[in-house]
């Protein structure tokens, strides 16, 4: 699992762990597709019946609808004492678009606080 540790300098670092979480919450709800395997059908008796075809495309819509199911990119994120003062758990070793989109909602979330942060992504 990859992290990525937020480490804030300046007050008010109150203030800053609950933009962060807000940052949390709003990731959270963030999710992307992923193909399952579930979409597979398994192999079937071939229907003669041509009264059979709109039975087929209703299957074929519910066969494609199960195809993609939604993962979190973020498994975990909450505040720490130590080195970093905060932390976002990926599901998966994060893209560098990821990283530079999380680091534009943090940039949102700091807008007016007047405190600076560093993020590590380890």
């Amino acid at each position: 699992m990859a992290r990525s540790y937020v480490r804030v300098y300046g007050p008010p670092l109150g203030k800053a762990i609950n933009a962060l979480e807000a940052v949390a919450v709003e990731l959270s709800k963030t999710t992307k597709v992923k193909f399952s395997h579930k979409c597979l059908p398994y192999p079937s008796t071939m229907q003669s019946n041509t009264n059979d075809w709109d039975a087929y495309l209703k299957n074929m819509t519910k066969t494609y609808v199960d195809c993609y199911e939604p993962v979190k990119i973020i498994s975990e994120a909450h505040s720490m004492l130590g080195e970093y003062d905060f932390f976002y758990e990926w599901v998966k070793k994060p893209t560098m678009k990821q990283v530079e989109d999380l680091l534009g909602k943090i940039d949102k979330a700091f807008d007016g606080l007047g405190c600076y942060y560093t993020l590590t992504t380890k």
